[in-house]
């Protein structure tokens, strides 16, 4: 009777010792996979907060096959949107609604892990959906969520890498600097963090970079962008210094504006108007096209970034002087979200394959209360200190939102050395972007003809760019 109890006993702490939860999941694409998939909840720091994950083991069934992490952005999207949509074995197009097989799948020789993260977005579970977040504690709870999935598939001390888009940017270098500064005993072993169209800095990134592209792909005069130049100020502190408490803040940021620059402003918006800025050549279907007067545009299209500017706005402290007025919002109306992924992920069929909460209805991105940040100061200072780090940026050069010009212009503020300098590299024939190396270890590398969404515009040049990454080489010597 002892021993059975003391085996009870021991069996029951072993299953406490690691709280993840796993479902092998059952052709979740109709035929079109047979490789396995796994998905399943992951425990936080935070008790009753449980990250939702899909995991696909790498298809050439390598036993010491390394781990991506895809991580998606917002703050708030989806992780499963890149999953499904960009570098999973099955996606579909922009719009085509209907999966394919991929065959620039990321987890061809790479075990493939998507997580919903923070608690709240897609079917993650949050315990208090009021919660604020901050970079801060994402990192740390995504951690711990990490921990748990390594656990589980028992998997601790593989080579772990983690890539991402958008706003990822910021989640990315904000965990990687978890990892990094991880002194316990089941530590993970990051040896590479892969950014795509990545938020990084206010002062090159988002709207200043924004306009820009637009001039520069003619879609602002030459005279309205002078007009921008010279009216609109660029960073918070050039109309109220005495008032700025945000660093380095460019003005995605709401302030005040003198009604010259609104009208300069409201020209460029309608410039910009009829053009899907994630992706400037992009096509939007007849039908899917937002309106200004569309509610649409006011609730699915950008939710979370309108919601971050409404809150910023309620909390604007600046006094209105003389000719200063609130500034008008210059991101233009876009396609409509595609709703394919939302009609799979709710199909109820599909959400008892998973295991998902039922009671849980999916959307890409969730309006989460979030304080936002920079990242800039890894590339100035983290990562120098861990120069075995691989760390590579990425940019698809149609991308208006997070522009090529913005990723440039930061890389160039770290005035790094250039060890391997501005080359071509080929997909096929074909020249699929260029790439530079710096002293430094940071490598940046631009996808031609791909937007915000990279692996989803350009799948092959989306692989090799990736490819050559986890091998550590440069896509012209791959």
């Amino acid at each position: 009777m002892e021993k059975s109890f003391i085996i009870i006993l021991l069996f029951t702490l072993l299953s406490l010792s690691n709280s993840a939860t796993r479902v092998k999941v059952d052709d979740l694409f109709n035929g079109l996979y047979s490789g396995d998939v796994y998905s399943g909840y992951l425990k936080t720091t935070i008790s009753g907060d449980e990250l939702f994950y899909i995991y696909m083991p790498a298809q050439n069934q390598d036993p010491n096959a390394p781990i991506m992490l895809w991580l998606n952005g917002g703050p708030g999207c989806s992780s499963l949107f890149g999953l499904l949509g960009e570098v999973g074995p099955v996606t579909a197009d922009n719009f085509a609604n209907e999966f394919k097989f991929n065959d620039y799948s990321w987890n061809k020789e790479v075990n493939l892990l998507a997580i919903e993260q923070p608690a709240g977005v897609g079917f993650s579970r949050a315990s208090d959906p009021e919660y604020k977040w901050n970079d801060e504690k994402m990192g740390v709870n995504l951690l711990a969520g990490i921990k748990d999935f390594l656990a589980e598939f028992n998997l601790q001390g593989r080579e772990f890498y983690v890539s991402g888009e958008s706003y990822a940017g910021i989640y990315i270098p904000t965990l990687a600097t978890h990892i990094l500064n991880d002194d316990s005993a089941d530590k993970v072993n990051l040896k590479g963090v892969l950014i795509g169209n990545g938020l990084t800095d206010f002062d090159t990134d988002v709207e200043r970079s924004m306009v820009e592209f637009g001039f520069w792909h003619g879609m602002i005069s030459f005279e309205t962008y002078n007009l921008f130049k010279k009216h609109c100020p660029h960073k918070p502190d050039e109309l109220h210094p005495e008032e700025n408490t945000n660093e380095s803040n460019d003005n995605f940021y709401p302030r005040n504006v003198t009604r010259r620059c609104n009208e300069i402003r409201t020209e460029i918006r309608k410039n910009l108007n009829g053009s899907d800025i994630y992706g400037i050549y992009r096509v939007c279907p007849k039908g899917k096209r937002i309106s200004e007067n569309d509610p649409l545009y006011n609730n699915a299209q950008h939710t979370y970034k309108k919601t971050i500017l409404n809150r910023l706005k309620q909390n604007n402290k600046n006094i209105l002087k003389d000719d200063m007025v609130p500034e008008n919002d210059i991101w233009p109306p876009g396609c409509n979200e595609d709703v394919f992924f939302d009609i799979f992920l709710n199909d109820p069929t599909i959400k008892s394959k998973l295991q998902a909460d039922s009671s849980i209805y999916w959307t890409q991105c969730a309006a989460l209360d979030y304080e936002m940040g920079q990242s800039y100061n890894f590339y100035s200072e983290t990562m120098l200190k861990f120069p075995d780090l691989r760390v590579w940026v990425f940019s698809g050069t149609e991308d208006g939102v997070l522009s090529t010009l913005g990723t440039m212009r930061w890389i160039n503020k770290l005035n790094f050395t250039v060890e391997k300098e501005w080359a071509q590299y080929y997909v096929g024939d074909q020249v699929g972007g260029f790439a530079q190396k710096y002293k430094e270890g940071l490598v940046i590398v631009t996808v031609k003809g791909a937007g915000h969404m990279v692996p989803q515009d350009q799948r092959a040049s989306a692989y090799k760019m990736y490819s050559s990454f986890i091998k550590g080489v440069l896509p012209s010597e791959n």
